[in-house]
């Protein structure tokens, strides 16, 4: 740390105290610049260090900007598409950087570059990672959007997708026990689907690895769920003006059973026919009520939004108090469509207090996003997007 950011760092925490230092500690984006990213051809851009809005149609490319700033956090796209098919047609370059500057006045650049068919660089300050696994959890980042309704009416997957996200921004030991668990469960797979006998032996190792990574994984798992539960039925309450709507969540866990090794090896055979593994923590979920009731099947349409924002929106939460205690960048792409006004409005109300930082907001409606500048007295920009490009609308501070 440069000794002018330790300086400002003591001056602050003698002046409020430590416990302050919680929501003080920040990473926000200062400038963005894109090249050939989906259909962004070239884009610099300044932003402000509180709210800044992206109005436009459909398929402009709002949604791009958004992803972008979530590619520097997490290493690839929001979307799950291969880097690949990123890059802008016809073009055989990608590059995305982000100049940030954090509460103490360091700034950090991060930096992705990518040519066509070969692998991506991922630098900050111009090192280059080793693991991109060492660059996650340094810009905690929380992005909502409609795909996120995936959440309820999605399989499993989608929701052990959220613990991992959630958890691998505070936690190394568990996203490297995650990494290893994985390459694990490729190699066991690999040797079941076997037409010859397997070496048994092997897999009995394999097993073991499984088993050692299974109880950080349960164990960091069912501790994260605890303390989330009570922010998310908190905040769920608030975005619905505090209504008799009862919400909660609960890890279902094969980690419940105990050690995972003797499980595997009682299933050899078995999982032998099928030709992959059944037991382990790969197959962990997320259950979800609304007023004791699985809530893909009860909620109405604008309860199970608000459910998965409230999921998000606690998300962000948690990262801030828990874990490096940082507060996240907050993107929300176009989350105010199919809401009723009164939900509208205690969302803008919440998300214009002091909780939060730095935000990142998409809408096709003026009056939303009007709204919401309204409603803040913090610096804010706006910008217009248009086939990929990006133009600042003037406004009066």
């Amino acid at each position: 740390m440069k000794c002018d950011g330790l300086i400002l760092l003591l001056q602050h925490i003698h002046r409020y105290g430590i416990a302050t230092f919680v929501s003080f500690f920040f990473m926000n984006l200062e400038q963005l610049s894109i090249l050939n990213y989906k259909n962004i051809a070239e884009a610099s851009l300044a932003f402000s260090p509180n709210v800044n809005c992206f109005i436009g149609d459909n398929g402009m490319g709002k949604t791009n900007i958004l992803d972008a700033i979530y590619y520097l956090s997490f290493c690839k796209s929001n979307s799950q598409l291969p880097d690949q098919m990123a890059m802008r047609h016809d073009t055989d370059v990608m590059m995305i950087q982000g100049r940030y500057r954090n509460s103490v006045g360091e700034e950090d650049v991060v930096t992705c570059g990518l040519k066509r068919g070969q692998r991506k660089h991922f630098k900050r300050n111009d090192k280059e990672y080793k693991r991109l696994s060492e660059h996650l959890g340094l810009i905690p980042l929380v992005m909502i959007s409609p795909a996120d309704s995936e959440l309820i009416t999605g399989g499993s997957e989608e929701r052990r997708r959220f613990l991992d996200i959630v958890i691998s921004q505070t936690n190394l030991p568990y996203l490297e026990a995650l990494i290893r668990y994985g390459k694990s469960l490729q190699q066991r797979n690999a040797l079941l689907k076997q037409e010859d006998e397997p070496d048994w032996g092997l897999c009995e190792v394999l097993e073991m690895m499984m088993a050692k990574d299974a109880e950080v994984i349960y164990a960091t798992r069912a501790a994260m769920v605890e303390a989330y539960r009570p922010i998310f039925q908190e905040l769920y309450g608030r975005l619905c003006n505090n209504t008799h709507e009862e919400v909660s969540l609960s890890l279902e866990s094969h980690g419940e059973r105990g050690n995972l090794l003797p499980i595997l090896q009682t299933w050899r055979e078995r999982e032998r026919i099928v030709g992959h593994t059944l037991h382990g923590p790969h197959k962990d979920n997320l259950e979800l009520t609304l007023n004791g009731y699985n809530i893909r099947k009860e909620g109405s349409q604008g309860q199970t939004k608000t459910y998965f924002i409230a999921m998000k929106l606690a998300q962000f939460l948690y990262l801030k108090t828990c874990g490096r205690c940082q507060t996240p960048i907050l993107l929300l792409d176009d989350i105010f469509d199919k809401l009723d006004s009164g939900r509208v409005a205690r969302i803008v109300d919440y998300v214009s207090g002091n909780d939060f930082g730095q935000i990142f907001i998409t809408d096709t409606n003026r009056e939303h996003l009007d709204s919401i500048l309204q409603q803040t007295l913090r610096d804010y920009r706006l910008f217009n997007v248009s086939h990929g490009n990006i133009t600042e609308i003037p406004h009066k501070h």
